[in-house]
């Protein structure tokens, strides 16, 4: 079995569901970091307080999640160990930068990295590439085993991965490449907060790369077969082999990936 299956294959087995609604969203998150899914809950609902991720209309009517939710949720998960802290924290890593002078490059394309990156950004086109692209030296964005890392006293994000190496990821190297990223030129009121934050007993926290890519796969599933996932669950047999073999069936409107990139 190749590298690009075990993600998809995985989830199938572990009996995922990819309902992209809130709920399901919430167990798809828990399932994925091992997390238990009451306390997901608990920062998605801090988080949707402050207005950081998806909410909307309960049942039928309710809005579909978003990749960008999964990352924002995702580093608010390795911020903090305070669910009430969450929005805080995430804002404070979100917006941190690349900082190629502390990197160990070179970096796969596929990570959508450049000069001003930040964190949030990164992740984003991570979550939001394709996964599996054909004829891409690389290949996807989760094929060079992204290791994220927040350290929460010292206040940076490092997202460590192979090296590629004459077109071939070398993933039995102990020196392994990674994007460090930090804010420079603080705001003196946030320095003192960072002062603040480096005594004490240091945490990290990371989330291993097979974690990540089955946190982003709901959202390629959803992309690649432009339905929801809840759709395809009530297919019949009929159904699928009319729209995998023969295309025909109706793209569904208002999933992820016709919604602007770019907003909050």
């Amino acid at each position: 079995m190749s590298s690009q299956q075990l993600p998809l294959t995985r989830a199938l087995s572990a009996g995922y569901s990819f309902s992209m609604k809130s709920r399901a969203f919430i167990e798809n998150v828990a399932r994925a970091y091992g997390v238990e899914e009451k306390t997901v809950k608990l920062y998605a609902r801090f988080m949707k307080e402050a207005g950081l991720i998806t909410s909307g209309a309960r049942g039928v009517n309710a809005p579909h999640m978003h990749p960008r939710d999964a990352v924002r949720l995702t580093i608010a998960l390795l911020a903090t160990g305070t669910a009430a802290h969450a929005p805080q924290l995430y804002q404070r890593f979100a917006g941190m930068t690349y900082q190629p002078d502390r990197s160990n490059g070179p970096h796969p394309v596929s990570l959508g990295v450049h000069e001003g990156a930040t964190l949030e950004s990164v992740l984003l086109h991570m979550f939001t590439t394709d996964m599996f692209p054909e004829g891409v030296e690389g290949g996807g964005p989760f094929e060079c085993a992204p290791y994220l890392e927040l350290q929460e006293n010292q206040r940076i994000a490092t997202i460590e991965h192979s090296p590629l190496i004459d077109g071939r990821y070398q993933h039995g190297e102990r020196k392994r490449a990674g994007l460090y990223f930090a804010t420079r030129n603080r705001p003196e009121d946030m320095a003192l907060e960072d002062r603040r934050a480096h005594g004490g007993i240091f945490i990290s926290r990371g989330v291993a790369p097979i974690a990540l890519s089955e946190c982003a796969l709901p959202f390629y599933l959803e992309w690649q077969d432009k339905v929801a996932w809840e759709t395809m669950q009530k297919e019949t047999e009929e159904d699928k082999e009319r729209r995998f073999r023969y295309g025909d069936f109706t793209p569904e409107k208002g999933l992820w990936f016709d919604r602007d990139l770019g907003g909050g």
